[in-house]
Order: structure tokens, then C-alpha cells, then sequence
């Protein structure tokens, strides 16, 4: 209702000053309208939270994970509004995928693997109270017959840090070729290489000595006679491997060939011990000199694997799965969790580094938001990290015995920081932080890797 305004004839008899009447007979301003609630949806409103969905964003936002050693899935949704008694989440008929309803809108998601409660379709118990935009729920899983996911041997199989491209594979194919991961061109031309070796343990030589220096038969022997005799063996740490041309000899990142092999790549030299090697076609950066073996060290990470036999085929792998590969070895054999991850460089200037906390080692996830068109379950390690600037004039000083330092080349550092901030996408609002660490997701090798033939695409 508008407000009512007394003319001037109504005061003549208060004898009220002329300023004081024409205060009183003004008209007022309207009263802005109250607002029930505020509108979180529209931009640049000081209301909204940080964060508050975007308009581009989905309303419903699912996330499932499977743990192994707990076999059981939680199921995490994220609404744009809170939930009500109308929210609906339904197991499917086969119990593989659960759909989520909210306000006349819904989502799907494939579980990492089937759970109980399906038959027919099932509704599945959400908490009344607190109202939240956040849900969580946990589902018991079934194993589905006919596999042995859950079973002791794969239980066993799992804990194994699997990483394709070794030495029994390459000799599997014919007429090997390496390829440059950015341009596609041949670092190493098919059958020049042909025959590939497993390099063992960084650490076997010094293993090696430990094990066999009381051999009976030399325990009377001076130190320097034994050091000879033990060196001949071929075991020692002393005796030290020497690339070949045409052998090949896979570690668990790198492919170490012989200079007369590479006749696709260069050597860049800078003002540094290390020395880079180049692809020739497009200049990208493709593994290093190692002085040590007189040979070139190509990275995996960079490098596609194909057969002349079969030129449009070829395969190649995410970095993240490379990375993810390094860390699961230095846990095994390290005995870490908590890494200081830098870019691989000698400038005597601090630079950006990462600290990461590997919390869980395995996990299966799935999303509602697809990483690739035709992504599904996914194996998957869950990391904790913080920015932290590395300092190189530190000399190695960590701030704790518990921290392992890992040094990657620029590009596979800078990589890592993208793939985990990318994959907070993925978790629900409330699972992105945890004490002060950000958390995200690293994915890693599984068996569909490994026993995979060549493909056209990258996995």
C-alpha cells in the first residue's frame, strides 16, 4: 500500500514552523521491497557463497568410490539446494549405477562395482536431517559371479605396482618403434632395436654385494682381491651397465637405448650437467644423456609405442599414470608416503615444488562428470597436497625424515599440479579440503593396461 501524505491545511492549527510543514507534507521515498530469501544463482550478488554452483554447472554433481580393503562404496551427491523429503536416489535393477532426483532433475552414476539391494530397482535410504546439499551413502558390495575382485588373489595381484612397456612385452612385438608423444615422430625407427632387457632394481647391485660378501670361498681374500672377484660376476656395484647398440633396457620410466639407435632425436646442450635430449621433428623435450651407461634415456612419459608393422596403431598412456607409478615404487621401497615434488632443474632460485601426502594408495572412483567420453570406473590413488616453494640452496635438507624428495622434469611437474587441481572437480564440495591439505585425485595403472594391445587412442 502506498504511503498517505497530509496536505498543509492539516497543520495550520499546531502553529509549526513553514520548514517544519513542508518536511511533514514531502513525499517519502518507496521502501524497497523485503527479500524472503536472497537469489545464491545470480551473478555478482554479495550473497552468494564461494562456493556456490555456477549456472553452467550441473545441479546434481554425483561421486562414487570403492575401498578395497573395507569393500565397501560411498556415494557422495552435491546439490544447489538443500535436500528435501521429494530427493530420490535409486539403485538400479542390477545394482550398477544409482540415480540421483532433486527438484525435478536428475543424475546418474556407474558404481565402481555392483552392491547389494538391487532386484528390480530400490530406493535407497537418505538421512531427514540435518537438511544438507551434501549426501553421503555407504552400500555394501556384492561380488558379482563369475569374477574375483574382492578375492584374496586379486587382493594379492593389486598390491603389485604395475607399469606396462617392460622388457617381456617389447619383445613380444615386432620391429619396435618409439615415438614422440607430441608430434608423433619416430625417435626410434621400428626393428632398430631388437632385443629389450628389464633393468632390476635401482638398488640390486648394492643389494647384491650385501648378500654374497661372505661367500665361503673368498672370506679369505684382501678387500681389493674380493672387490675384483665380486666384479667379474657381473653384480657388484662397481660393475657398471653400458647401453648396447640394439638392446634395449626398460626401467620402470625410462627406455634406455644406445646414441646410434635415436636417429630421431637431438642433444640440446645448456650451461648444465644435464644434458636433454630433443625430438628432432618438433624440439620437445624427450629424455636425457646418462653418462653413466653412455647411453640415451628415453622418457616413457613422452614417448608412444607402436610397430612399423602396423603404422596407424599406436600407444601411448597419461603422464599422471607415469607419476602415480614412480610414487607407488618409492612407497614400496621407501617406506614414504609423504613426498617433496620439484621440478628437476639446477637454477640456484626458489621455485614452486609440491608437498604430497599418497593417503590412500588404491581406490576404484567413478563420476556423474566424465573425465573422458567414454571414462567409467577408475583406478586411482587419493593424495593430499600443498603448494610449497622448493629451495635448491637447502642441499637436500628436509623437514622431515618422513619426506621423500622426488625431482620431475618442468613439464611433468607442472602437469601434476593441473591433473590434481582438475580432479577437485570431480569430489564433492565438502571433500576437497581435509585439515588444511587440498585432495585430490592421481590415477594409476591397472591390469586393462597392461594386458592391452596397441590402440589409436590414449589411455
Amino acid at each position: 500500500m502506498p504511503d498517505q501524505t497530509l496536505p498543509a491545511s492539516a497543520f495550520e492549527g499546531l502553529e509549526l514552523p513553514s520548514d517544519t510543514v513542508k518536511i511533514l507534507t514531502a513525499s517519502k521515498p518507496p521502501t524497497p521491497a523485503s527479500v524472503a530469501s536472497p537469489n545464491l544463482l545470480q551473478p555478482g550478488s554479495e550473497s552468494t557463497p564461494s562456493n556456490a554452483l555456477s549456472m553452467n554447472e550441473s545441479s546434481i554433481t554425483l561421486y562414487a568410490e570403492l575401498l578395497l580393503h573395507i569393500r565397501t562404496v560411498t556415494l557422495f551427491a552435491s546439490l544447489r539446494t538443500v535436500h528435501s523429503r521429494e530427493t530420490k536416489a535409486e539403485l538400479s535393477a542390477d545394482g550398477s549405477s544409482i540415480t540421483v532426483s532433486h527438484e525435478g532433475e536428475s543424475a546418474t552414476i556407474r558404481l565402481p562395482i555392483k552392491v547389494k539391494g538391487g532386484g528390480g530397482g530400490a530406493a535407497l535410504f537418505l538421512p531427514a536431517q540435518p537438511p544438507s546439499k551434501e549426501l553421503t551413502v555407504r552400500l555394501q558390495v556384492e561380488e558379482e559371479e563369475g569374477t574375483d575382485l574382492l578375492g584374496s588373489a586379486q587382493v594379492e595381484a593389486r598390491k603389485v605396482n604395475l607399469v606396462p612397456w617392460d622388457g617381456a612385452a617389447l619383445s613380444k612385438m615386432q620391429n619396435v618403434k618409439i615415438l614422440c608423444r607430441n608430434c608423433k615422430g619416430e625417435l626410434v625407427h621400428g626393428g632398430k632395436v631388437g632385443e629389450w632387457r628389464d633393468l632390476p632394481n635401482e638398488n640390486w647391485a648394492e643389494m647384491m654385494d650385501f648378500w654374497h660378501c661372505h661367500k665361503p670361498d673368498e672370506h679369505h681374500l684382501h678387500d681389493h682381491t674380493h672387490e675384483e672377484v665380486v666384479g667379474r660376476k657381473g653384480y657388484a656395484a662397481g660393475n657398471r651397465l653400458k647401453a648396447v647398440a640394439g638392446v634395449g633396457f626398460v626401467d620402470l620410466t625410462t627406455l634406455l637405448v644406445a646414441e646410434l639407435d635415436c636417429e630421431g632425436v637431438k642433444t640440446h646442450h645448456p650451461e648444465s650437467s644435464i644434458t636433454p635430449l630433443l625430438c628432432k621433428s618438433c624440439n620437445q623435450a624427450v629424455g636425457t644423456v646418462d653418462k653413466n651407461t653412455e647411453g640415451w634415456r628415453i622418457w616413457k612419459w613422452s614417448s608412444s609405442i607402436g610397430s612399423s608393422n602396423s603404422p596407424s596403431t599406436t600407444s601411448t598412456f597419461n603422464i599422471q599414470k607415469w607419476i602415480s607409478a614412480r610414487l607407488l615404487y618409492l612407497i614400496e621401497n621407501q617406506g614414504v608416503r609423504k613426498f617433496s615434488v620439484h621440478p628437476d632443474s639446477e637454477t640456484s632460485e626458489p621455485v614452486s615444488s609440491l608437498l604430497l601426502w599418497v593417503f590412500t594408495p588404491d581406490l576404484l572412483f567413478s563420476s556423474s562428470i566424465p573425465s573422458t567420453p567414454e571414462a567409467g570406473p577408475t583406478r586411482a590413488m587419493k593424495i593430499f597436497w600443498q603448494p610449497q616453494t622448493f629451495d635448491p640452496t637447502s642441499n637436500g635438507v628436509q623437514e622431515s625424515t618422513s619426506v621423500e624428495e622426488v625431482a620431475f622434469p618442468e613439464e611433468v611437474s607442472s602437469e601434476l599440479k593441473r591433473v590434481l587441481e582438475g580432479s577437485q572437480k570431480l569430489l564433492p564440495g565438502n571433500a576437497r579440503k581435509f585439515q588444511g591439505w587440498n585432495v585430490g585425485l592421481l590415477e594409476r595403472f591397472d591390469v586393462g593396461d597392461i594386458g592391452m594391445s596397441l590402440v589409436k587412442h590414449e589411455r
